[in-house]
């Protein structure tokens, strides 16, 4: 299931006065006030001003939103918190890979395209064709039959690992249900979309895990490359609450006329 990005108002504002570090999310407050000396975090700016960044070893400068993330500790956080060109601070928190529910009925493959009556929509002529995915996610299998010759651009921001590929498997499954070509099933298992293309941008390791920093990034180079609909099939960014920047991004792919989706949960 995926639903569309929204900011609720005020997701930008201070934290609480009364909380006792103005500008962080508390997540973040937690880990300065234990003294912490490598706090991943992502900084909002408040106009075109930037603050000081001498301590900080800077992750990504970004442009779809109005910030970057990056590392600090403790004492550079506070500091950055107080500078009146930043408009909050918030923890660069852990993402996953949004992983499916296995239903305890039957055992029968099934087919997504037809779940959604998709073959109707294909005998009007509209396949996906001309248009492109963005799958944020694992990475894309390239070898896999649905898949081959699908793959119109890619790009790593998996630090750890320096490869384009699926080792996890989670993106080419995304992958294959948008726009998988049914080869290996001689058709059975087609994509909702089998004309649409992709852009495989790897944001989620091996061990299944990501940050909400490249998520961003992801987002950024996505639309740089011409995505028209963004695939975020990814579990713990609870947006909306606790990762305003990362809403931001969405909002901003938006308004700048694609289609984000976001995973809503598996289980109904």
């Amino acid at each position: 299931m995926a639903v569309a990005l929204s900011t609720p108002p005020g997701l930008l504002e201070k934290a609480d006065p009364h909380s006792g570090q103005m500008g962080m999310d508390p997540d973040l407050e937690e880990m300065v006030n234990r003294g912490m000396d490598d706090i991943p975090v992502i900084m909002v700016f408040r106009d075109e001003r930037r603050p000081d960044v001498d301590g900080l070893e800077l992750d990504h400068i970004y442009r779809i939103i109005n910030g970057a993330a990056c590392h600090a500790d403790a004492d550079t956080i506070r500091r950055l918190a107080a500078d009146g060109a930043v408009e909050g601070i918030y923890l660069d928190g852990q993402v996953q890979a949004a992983k499916p529910v296995r239903s305890e009925g039957s055992s029968e493959m099934v087919c997504p395209a037809r779940m959604v009556s998709a073959p109707q929509v294909w005998e009007e002529g509209l396949d996906g064709s001309g248009i492109t995915v963005a799958v944020i996610d694992s990475g894309i299998d390239k070898n896999h039959p649905d898949l081959a010759g699908k793959v119109a651009g890619e790009v790593n921001f998996v630090t750890e690992e320096d490869t384009t590929s699926d080792l996890l498997g989670h993106g080419t499954l995304v992958a294959g249900i948008v726009a998988g070509s049914g080869t290996a099933s001689g058709g059975k298992y087609r994509g909702i979309a089998p004309g649409a293309q992709f852009l495989n941008v790897r944001v989620i390791a091996s061990d299944g895990n990501g940050q909400v920093s490249d998520i961003i990034a992801g987002i950024e180079w996505a639309l740089d490359n011409d995505a028209q609909i963004l695939s975020l099939s990814l579990a713990g960014l609870n947006l909306g609450e606790t990762n305003p920047p990362v809403t931001m991004a969405a909002d901003n792919a938006m308004d700048a006329g694609a289609v984000v989706c976001v995973a809503a949960g598996n289980n109904g």
